[in-house]
């Protein structure tokens, strides 16, 4: 089975926050990588790194959560899927006319969104609430 991780979900796996402990537990449940792609990626890089420009972490901190990250890539943890792009600006524009109304979600959440539909992922992995109500009235199962 697909799985398809938010930033938010992939993030406290490698920086210590309120929901740390469930994503290494669910994370390490599976066998299979879990699937992301290169922007997904860039974006959890980048996520870590604003963690360090808060201060709710050290530069060291940083540091080490992306090597981290980037080891348990090389070792098979992640998948990368690669997705036309225009295929996935249309899915989320199909997404944004039926739901932005009824669901108010940034356009961000939609294209997560979106690339898990596109790759025919089953599980969602967030811990933004109002992503995971999108991403359940879009088909998906909502975990952890």
């Amino acid at each position: 089975m697909t799985r398809w991780p938010d930033s938010s979900f992939v993030v406290s796996i490698y920086i210590e926050d309120q929901h740390s402990a469930k994503a290494r537990r669910c994370f390490a449940e599976h066998a299979e990588p879990l699937t992301i792609t290169e922007f997904s990626r860039g974006e959890i890089m980048h996520a870590i790194r604003l963690c360090a420009f808060r201060r709710e972490i050290s530069e060291q901190q940083m540091t080490q959560a992306l090597l981290r990250f980037e080891h348990d890539q090389g070792e098979g943890f992640f998948e990368t899927a690669d997705l036309d792009s225009s295929l996935l600006f249309e899915k989320a524009a199909q997404l944004s006319q039926r739901y932005a109304l009824t669901h108010g979600v940034r356009y961000l959440d939609l294209l997560h969104i979106a690339v898990a539909l596109l790759v025919k992922s089953r599980q969602f992995l967030t811990f933004d609430a109002r992503q995971g109500r999108l991403a359940r009235a879009a088909g998906l199962d909502v975990r952890p």
